[in-house]
């Protein structure tokens, strides 16, 4: 099977903590904090990285500490390092084009507009999974897409993520423990349950 690693995009700092574009951080802290683990930082990896075990898999969690558009610069030399083809690689990131909060898996597609996926894509191909985490559409259509990925969440869209949090770390697990076909079948074709109004 291999080894796994769970890649979480967005930008490093306190000022980019609760932002949209963050989500990927956001998620993998979670799964740190659920299995009581705690990030170590590598300069020769430049990220936030730590190692844990799942049955009898090992999975890397990964942070990285380069801004959102070169999130792949120093991903291969790590994956080498840490024996992971990237076809066992999973990204986690924001999208723009699900609404908030709803998940879709996929794979082998391209970066569709989002700069921290083409980065990955450009260092180490295509062939990773993508766990892609809804963010919803810009509130008007003036408003600079840039903007609104950085924009912070309010404190009713931060409770509906936490209300989430569990069920997603089951689904990425899900995708370790079960392979992508299986989880994907589920997952997509799952209806939302419910919508933040």
């Amino acid at each position: 099977m291999g080894n796994f690693a769970i890649i979480g995009l967005g930008n490093p700092g306190q000022v980019y903590q609760k932002t949209r574009h963050n989500l990927g951080f956001w998620l993998v802290d979670a799964i740190a904090k659920r299995e009581n683990l705690v990030f170590q930082t590598s300069k020769n990896f430049h990220a936030d990285h730590l190692v844990m075990s799942r049955k009898d898999t090992r999975i890397l969690l990964v942070k990285p500490k380069t801004f959102m558009n070169e999130s792949g610069k120093y991903l291969s030399k790590m994956l080498s390092y840490f024996r992971c083809s990237p076809i066992n690689v999973v990204v986690v990131h924001d999208e723009l084009t699900l609404p908030f909060g709803e998940l879709k898996i996929s794979h082998n597609r391209g970066a569709g507009g989002h700069n921290g996926v083409a980065s990955v894509i450009s260092f180490i191909g295509n062939s990773f999974m993508r766990f892609r985490l809804g963010i919803g559409s810009k509130p008007h259509p003036q408003m600079k897409l840039s903007d609104f990925v950085l924009s912070r969440l309010s404190l009713e869209e931060s409770n509906y993520l936490d209300s989430k949090k569990e069920n997603l770390i089951d689904a990425l697990y899900g995708l370790i423990d079960n392979g992508l076909d299986a989880t994907m079948n589920l997952i997509n074709q799952t209806k939302p349950s419910q919508q933040l109004s």
